[in-house]
């Protein structure tokens, strides 16, 4: 993303990038990227909690007019826990650990209905409702 932040950039429209991967953004260096250290794929804050993801939303537009110096990184002032901990990096090494066995079982579902994803990946993805 970081790189076709670049690419918008340099046609005239301006980009704001959230990123989870401080280290890659440095990387990649966007124009303007908030940081939010939250587990990878959940840079907008939890699922299902939309008042959250409002709030770091009005943050991270916000945050945009403070950018001053190319390829900022501006760290947004959320947590993921409300103690502050960070017992959920564990929560996450354990869904990438099973997350195997939770794709093999949800495939075996719909083997066991009778349908192949095989080559129907994109119909896959528009009718599936699990």
């Amino acid at each position: 993303m970081g790189l076709i932040a670049r690419a918008l950039e340099a046609r005239g429209l301006p980009t704001l990038s959230m990123t989870c991967l401080w280290e890659v953004s440095q990387c990649f260096k966007p124009p303007r990227t908030v940081f939010l250290d939250f587990p990878v794929g959940c840079p907008a804050g939890k699922p299902n909690e939309p008042e959250l993801q409002l709030d770091i939303l009005r943050a991270a537009l916000r945050a945009a007019s403070q950018f001053g110096e190319p390829w900022k990184i501006f760290e947004l002032p959320f947590q993921w826990s409300e103690d502050g901990g960070r017992a959920w990096e564990e929560e996450v090494r354990d869904i990438y650990r099973n997350g195997l066995g939770i794709v093999s079982a949800h495939t075996a579902d719909h083997r066991a209905r009778g349908e192949s994803l095989v080559g129907q990946e994109q119909q896959f993805t528009l009718r599936c409702n699990c």
